[in-house]
This record gives C-alpha cells, structure tokens and sequence, in this order.
C-alpha cells in the first residue's frame, strides 16, 4: 500500500509539471500459464511472499528508484515557473443598465425613451413635503370610546389604523354622512376595502370595513364623502389590531354651541315681547281701518290693514307664516318702491303710511299679487273731519235759532 501511494503522488507531480517520463516496464514478469488451480488469488500470493518471491501483484508496481524524478523537482522548486498574481487581474466594475418599461408604449414616446425612477425637487416641493410630513407625524392622541370605540381628533392629524389577518378593522363615520365614491387604497391587492352600514334613513351610520391579506403591510386610503375626505395610514401586525375606530368633530360642538346661542336668544325674546308696547294701537279714535284688498290666494290675503297716522300694521293669515314671505312694494311718486317691514307674529309693521302697496310672492308670470289700497287718501280725512265738524256746528245753531 505504501508504494502504491508513492507513486500515485510521483505520477501527480509529473503531471503538473507537463513532464513525459517513460517507466521501464521490461522487468515485468510475462504471465504464466496457468497452473494448478489454487483455492484463491490471496492464498497464492502469499504463498509467494513467504517463500521470499514476488506476488503476480508485486510485480506490475516498478520500484520507485526507477524513476528519474530530480529533473520534475528540480522545475517545481525552480523560481522559473511564475504563477498569476490574483491582484493583478482587474474586474470591470458592474454597470446598471436601465430596465425599459413594460407594456405598450404610446406612438409618441421614443422607443428608446427610459422614464425616470426619481426627479429633483424645488424649494417649493421640499417645503411642500415638509409640510406634509409634519401632519403626517403629528401625534392624533387617541381617546377611548363607547364599546370599544378608538376615537380620533378629525383633522388632528393622519388616523392610524392597525389590523391583523383574519381579524376585521371597522371605521365608523359621522351618522348621517354619505359616501360618494369608492374608498381609494394605496396597496388595493392586499388589502380588503369593503362597505356597510349600520341604522336606516338619515341618521344611518356609514362603515368602513378592512381585512389585510397578510402581515407587516403599511399603506394609506382615502375615503370620500358629502361632509369630508378622510385620510389613513393602514398597517398591519401578526396579533395586534383595532377593533373599532370612530371620530369626533370640533367643528359639530362649535355648531352644537352656536344653535344654542341662538335658541337661548329667541326664547329670551319671546318672554320679553309682551312685556315691550302692543304692536296694535290702543286708542280706538286714531286708527284708520279702510282698506280694500284685492286678489290673491287665502295663503296670501292680509286678514285686516290699518294704521295709527304713524305706522302701518298688515295681519297676515297663519299659514303665510309656513309659505315664502313676500314682498311690499309701495307705489310712489317715482313708480314702484321696495319697503321693509318687521314681523311680530302674524302682523306686519311698516313705519311709514301708502295710499296704495302690494305684496308680492314669486317672479314673472308665476308671480302672485295682493293689492292694498287706502279708500281715503293720507291727508283727506283730515279736511273730511274739518267739514264734517262745520256742519255739526251749523246744524245745532240752526236748532238753537229755532228753539
């Protein structure tokens, strides 16, 4: 075995080195013929080596001495033979070729046209993004809720929705709002963007459902509706997810407050009227009561229209109260005049006399009219009351004479 080793690592270094060595194989015993037949190949070998001869298998391996090998060593060891230095081979350095894009092309893009996968921004667009982001990061501190409810400042700052596969996420929005598009989702393939409701008619309550596909996701929708444009970060994690997420809205309690105001206002005007004058004059005497009234509907028709010589007071039906208000219009010298009057509950007071006005509801010939006219001029009834008067007193001189 050890000579065998020896000369298959004799043979490498021959190899290596190109040498041609010729092996002298004449010593090389020609085969016997064949003899008695012996019980195996070993037994016969070793048979042959305990009687100090070579085995058939001894002698195909030559001795190593044979060999010429000090010229092959002397070529290995010799400093002749140069090796390739590593350092001195130079690899090109790795160019990025632009991807062309995918897909048809329009006639006027050039073929060799690349789009770029990035551009440099202005001032204005740093400071835009900047912008952005700072409302984007802004801390929208979430507030617990009614069963469950994670509730959001509206317009506080972007809402972050977190979900988990197999769990449902629901968005609750104002009760009463409408959608009025399709909710619009960055990553629309592994997210699950869905709509419901809850409640009927006009109070009922919008839903946004959303199921992502799979975890470590991050992306943002846009949900439209008749009210507002909701913006959210949607993001999901293995285990973590919000159940429920709803709103509050400043602007509602700055309204909420403002009908109060004005409610509080009214009814501290309606205990005060009658402590104020009556609207009506009280004095029988001075209170002018002939007017005609002609045209119009019963929803427009003045039920009486006096005036005290100072103001002039119109009684309207009750069911004007629920139709358009309309308009005075007082003839004058120059033509048609508009005039404003206070309402005090079905009366109309105008602080100024007419001789002759009109209320007027609507436009063009859809337009319906109420004439008011004042029998007896502004003016004439004083002269009437003089003659009147100097007739009385005629009448009772005569008696007096007679008498």
């Amino acid at each position: 075995m050890g000579k065998q080793r020896t000369v298959t690592c004799l043979c490498a270094v021959v190899a290596l080195t190109g040498l041609t060595v010729q092996i002298p194989w004449a010593q090389q015993k020609a085969p016997e013929p064949p003899g008695p037949a012996v019980d195996s190949p070993a037994q016969h070998a070793a048979e042959k080596r305990s009687k100090g001869q070579r085995s058939d298998t001894d002698s195909n391996v030559p001795s190593p001495s044979e060999y010429q090998f000090s010229e092959a060593l002397r070529k290995l060891q010799s400093e002749d033979v140069a090796r390739p230095s590593r350092s001195k081979v130079s690899v090109p350095p790795l160019v990025a070729v632009p991807i062309p894009p995918q897909g048809p092309q329009s006639k006027d893009v050039p073929k060799n046209y690349v789009p770029k996968k990035d551009v440099a921004l202005s001032s204005t667009g740093i400071e835009a993004v900047s912008v952005s982001r700072e409302w984007q990061e802004a801390q929208n501190t979430p507030a617990p809720g009614k069963d469950g409810r994670v509730l959001y400042v509206y317009g506080a700052g972007m809402p972050v929705v977190v979900c988990s596969p197999l769990r449902i996420c629901v968005v609750e929005l104002e009760a009463g709002e409408k959608l009025v598009g399709e909710p619009h989702v960055g990553d629309s393939v592994r997210w699950e963007i869905s709509p419901a409701s809850a409640g009927n008619g006009e109070s009922a309550m919008p839903l946004i459902v959303i199921k992502p596909t799979a975890a470590g996701l991050d992306t943002t929708m846009m949900v439209p509706t008749d009210r507002r444009a909701y913006y959210f970060r949607l993001q999901s994690k293995p285990d973590e997810y919000l159940a429920r997420v709803a709103f509050s809205y400043p602007e509602n309690q700055e309204q909420q407050w403002k009908l109060f105001q004005r409610e509080q206002d009214a009814a501290r005007e309606k205990k005060q009227e009658p402590a104020n004058t009556k609207v009506l004059p009280d004095a029988v005497e001075i209170v002018y009561w002939d007017y005609a009234i002609k045209g119009g509907d019963p929803t427009l028709r003045p039920s009486r229209v006096l005036d005290d010589g100072t103001k002039t007071y119109i009684q309207m039906p009750p069911v004007t109260g629920k139709t358009e208000a309309p308009v005075l219009v007082i003839q004058g010298v120059d033509g048609g005049e508009l005039v404003n009057y206070r309402v005090k509950g079905d009366i109309y007071v105008v602080d100024r006399l007419f001789n002759r006005a009109a209320l007027i509801v609507g436009t063009g010939k859809r337009a319906r009219k109420v004439e008011i006219i004042r029998k007896v001029p502004i003016g004439a009834e004083k002269q009437n009351h003089k003659d009147h008067k100097g007739k009385d007193k005629e009448e009772r001189a005569g008696q007096d004479g007679g008498l």
